[in-house]
C-alpha cells in the first residue's frame, strides 16, 4: 500500500506543475484583462449617466447602458472564481503529495 501511495505521489507531480502555469496563466489573463474590462464598464456607466443628464437618451436605454456596462464589469469576477476553483485543485493535489 505504501508503493502504491509512493507511486501515486510521483505520478501526480507533473499535473500539480501543469495546474500551476495554467493557474499563474489564468491570474495574468485576469489581471490584465480587469483592468481593460473596468476601464471599460466606466466608460459605458459614464456615457449612460451623461446621455440621460443631458437628455439624449430615456431612462430605459441609459438603464440598458448601464446594464451592458455591468455585464462587462462582471467578466473578470468570473474569471477570479475560475482561479479560486483551479487554486483549489492545486491545493488539494499538493495535500495528497504531503500526507
Amino acid at each position: 500500500m505504501r508503493l502504491l501511495k509512493i507511486i501515486g505521489k510521483i505520478l501526480i507531480f507533473p499535473v500539480i506543475l501543469a495546474v500551476t502555469v495554467i493557474q499563474w496563466m489564468f491570474t495574468f489573463l485576469v489581471g490584465f484583462s480587469s483592468a481593460i474590462f473596468n476601464l471599460l464598464a466606466g466608460l459605458f456607466f459614464l456615457a449612460a449617466v451623461g446621455s440621460y443628464i443631458l437628455g439624449l437618451t430615456p431612462g430605459i436605454e441609459a438603464m440598458k447602458m448601464i446594464a451592458v456596462g455591468f455585464m462587462i464589469f462582471m467578466i473578470p469576477v468570473i474569471g477570479q472564481s475560475i482561479i479560486a476553483v483551479v487554486v483549489t485543485i492545486r491545493e488539494g493535489l499538493c495535500d495528497f503529495i504531503r500526507s
